[in-house]
């Protein structure tokens, strides 16, 4: 059993089936053996020198990860919803962890990354929030920036002489 095969059964273990497609939740698969149908207009160009030779249109059989170096990837099962150019699919896996470093050098599987990733998705709290707790929030960020402005405002400038009634009033002269 190959290091991402024993990995894919792990996470069939431990985080099962997603509840709606019955398919596995998380898997492990090479970023250049993923291939998905879209549909659309695309070049046509020759393997061996890039010529091109057209615009085909339809569906077409694509590299999924074709901006990627061939390295390892968690994915996970979602819904396709606004994808419209993949048709094939109602549900597809979208990539949640490459196997890359900062230089796009490719980097082994490492169970404590794969398992990092998920958890921190897994064990987030899900809260919805409703509109008024959201005024409420704006409110009190408006209410704090209108006291630091007003704070601002209000303080005495060392520079300029203080308003007093000499200074302040006119006092016609003879």
């Amino acid at each position: 059993m190959t290091d991402s095969e024993f990995i894919n059964e792990r996470l069939f273990q431990l985080y099962g089936r997603d509840q709606l497609t019955q398919q596995q939740k998380y898997r492990v698969v090479r970023s250049e053996e993923q291939t998905e149908k879209r549909y659309g207009s695309y070049d046509l160009l020759s393997k061996e020198s890039g010529i091109w030779l057209g615009v085909k249109e339809g569906l077409v059989e694509i590299q999924k990860y074709w901006y990627l170096k061939p390295c390892w990837l968690l994915e996970r099962v979602e819904a396709n919803l606004n994808r419209q150019d993949t048709l094939y699919d109602k549900w597809t896996y979208e990539p949640i962890l490459t196997f890359l470093d900062k230089e796009d050098n490719p980097l082994p599987l490492n169970w404590r990354a794969i398992e990092f990733a998920i958890n921190h998705i897994e064990k987030a709290e899900k809260r919805i929030r409703t509109e008024s707790e959201d005024l409420q929030e704006e409110e009190k960020r408006l209410e704090k920036e209108s006291e630091v402005v007003y704070g601002v405002l209000d303080k005495p400038d060392p520079t300029k002489e203080l308003p007093t009634f000499t200074n302040s009033t006119l006092i016609p002269k003879g």
